[in-house]
């Protein structure tokens, strides 16, 4: 009869912390927009993603009931619990994301709250906060046992009942949401901490037929939009003569592959255009490095396009001015979701990516060949922006054999590879990047034999690298040493002299250097995180990010901290990539503050 009461004293005391914290996280609410069917989404999130947050506490709760002292642990657990969730809230307020150690460390260096104008008062309403958080566990442990005189089997099967539906309905409503493209629930798939997605998306491709790269309406009505993109309307002078643009990415280029060696017809087009040896992807992946290509935004912003479908305005602006949009890939643009942001914008009648080949070198020439014919059949009055993404330096390295410049040259299984036996598969990859070239070569041939070469710009770029264990790791979107980050970037323009750059830039800067020759008069802080590629001075630092994780790289040092927390903590590595010590990150927190400003920018709450 005990253990029943207890449990029955446990039951209530979790249900009344539970509707505690559901008021507690009703505030995320205020960010969820005023779209009726955003808002639906996001109460019906709330209850059910608190729910889950409790599961793992009411599972502790049924242990600690054996125990005597487990009602005091309990009720310390449980006032933890929501003292993180109101410091949850106010760091979300803050930065837009939610708690993690980035964010703690920033609070809690010395001079940190003062630095972002929170000084006396703030530290004031944490201890309150506190005091009512586990002033709380005490009136509810008083109250629990009189309550849990009426609390009945029937009462509980039915709670956890209405509990297990919200949570069904909620994770099926995101689901129909993310493969029908409802922008007012995919906007709100971060709003809550530890917030689950659920997609049917490979399922219903595989089984229900459903194309997951059909064409999708772009945008979302400003009323019920999240972004403040861009800041202010952009204010254009058409150019006399419009300029082509194409735009080439290799994957997994990084920066030290661009040698007369392994890329001649790319190193000759270096010496009739712009060429930046210091040059920083936006991400450690592709997804995030052709985001920040396009966009010029931090890559958590990924996230915000993605639910909103909201395309960059560099292709706004050339679609508002007549260009022909022509996208030529190797790989499927529905993987990342490039065709629901960056290419939301661009009919699918544009947009070849579905090329013959059963790997990535066949595949990459066949996207050259559907170019060139392009080229030579396109109306020369009408301007046109093409973007054009290998693949075959990607995974598994693959070329031709007649490009097999570097010997010995072979796979390696990847669960016996290590810095002794990666010379072969490092071969292997310089090879890919080597028969790209030659791609390469036959484009911009095609475009001198069409005379492209006195009205196109022409962009080559790598969107990420690619480590072979010089800094004791393979493959990218691991880290952000510089053999994964660093990476070639080419700039060609009719008319601009050959320049060496050593300046340090990012793929941030593109965009306001494309929008500039388009006539943009805007400063690029209207619509972008970073500045024009050809800008005079140095820049402070450059960002770089992938999922769960953003780097700030300046001077040598590399400050990761995590975005989500679970990663744990904060660390700074040297140039050799190894950790600096605690101390370097308090040389960091004034760029956090500049890091953290950027971040919420181009939001509106």
């Amino acid at each position: 009869m005990m253990v029943k009461d207890n449990f029955s004293r446990t039951g209530i005391f979790l249900a009344l912390n539970y509707c505690l914290s559901l008021f507690i996280c009703s505030f995320f609410l205020l960010f969820a927009g005023s779209h009726p069917l955003g808002l639906a989404f996001a109460a019906l999130a709330l209850v059910s993603n608190t729910a889950m947050i409790y599961a793992p506490l009411a599972l502790a709760a049924a242990l600690l009931s054996f125990f005597a002292a487990g009602r005091a642990v309990l009720a310390f657990l449980a006032g933890a619990l929501q003292l993180a969730l109101i410091t949850d809230i106010s760091i979300y307020k803050i930065f837009h994301f939610h708690l993690n150690s980035m964010a703690l460390n920033l609070v809690l260096t010395p001079g940190g709250l003062e630095s972002l104008d929170q000084g006396w008062l703030t530290k004031a309403l944490f201890v309150l906060a506190a005091v009512l958080a586990f002033g709380a566990q005490w009136y509810f442990l008083r109250l629990s046992p009189r309550l849990a005189a009426g609390l009945t089997r029937r009462r509980v099967l039915a709670a956890a009942g209405a509990l297990l539906l919200c949570v069904l309905a909620d994770k099926g409503l995101f689901a129909w949401g993310s493969l029908t493209d409802s922008v007012h629930i995919t906007r709100n798939g971060q709003l809550f901490p530890l917030y689950q997605k659920v997609s049917v998306r490979s399922f219903a491709s595989r089984y229900l037929g459903v194309k997951l790269d059909s064409e999708v309406d772009a945008g979302i009505d400003p009323r019920y939009s999240g972004l403040d993109y861009p800041k202010v309307a952009l204010r254009t002078e058409l150019p006399a003569r419009p300029l082509n643009v194409l735009l080439i990415v290799v994957d997994s280029m990084r920066y030290d592959m661009l040698s007369p060696e392994t890329m001649p017809e790319t190193w000759a087009l270096g010496k009739k255009a712009a060429v930046f040896r210091n040059h920083y992807s936006g991400g450690n992946c592709t997804r995030f490095g052709v985001f920040s290509l396009f966009y010029g935004l931090y890559g958590n912003y990924w996230f915000h396009m993605l639910g909103e479908r909201r395309g960059p305005v560099l292709l706004d602006v050339l679609k508002e001015q007549g260009y022909d949009l022509r996208l030529f890939s190797a790989s499927k643009l529905s993987f990342p979701e490039f065709n629901k942001t960056c290419f939301v914008e661009v009919p699918r009648s544009g947009i070849y990516d579905e090329p013959a080949g059963t790997d990535g070198a066949l595949r990459d020439r066949d996207i050259s060949e559907k170019f060139m014919e392009y080229l030579k059949a396109r109306d020369p009055k009408k301007p046109y922006f093409s973007f054009i993404f290998y693949d075959a330096s990607h995974g598994s390295y693959d070329y031709e054999p007649a490009f097999e410049k570097f010997k010995p040259s072979a796979a390696v299984n990847l669960l016996r590879l290590n810095k002794d036996n990666v010379l072969p598969l490092f071969n292997k990859y310089k090879n890919s990047i080597h028969y790209d070239d030659h791609l390469i070569g036959r484009i911009l041939k095609t475009v001198r034999e069409t005379g492209g070469m006195k009205d196109t710009v022409i962009v080559v770029a790598g969107d990420h690298g690619e480590p072979f264990f010089e800094k004791g790791y393979y493959g990218h979107n691991q880290a952000y040493s510089e053999e994964e980050v660093r990476v070639p970037l080419l700039f060609y323009r009719p008319g601009r002299a050959p320049a060496v750059v050593n300046a340090v830039t990012s793929h941030l800067d593109l965009p306001a250097a494309l929008l500039g020759l388009a006539g943009v008069k805007n400063p690029p802080s209207d619509y972008s995180s970073g500045r024009d590629l050809f800008a005079p001075g140095d820049r402070e630092f450059v960002t770089s990010f992938s999922w769960d994780t953003a780097a700030i790289i300046r001077g040598g040092e590399t400050l990761v901290m995590p975005l989500e927390a679970y990663r744990g903590g904060v660390t700074v590595y040297d140039g050799a990539y190894q950790e600096a010590g605690k101390e370097r990150v308090k040389v960091f927190t004034p760029l956090l503050l500049s890091f953290q400003a950027e971040a919420k920018k181009f939001s509106k709450n």
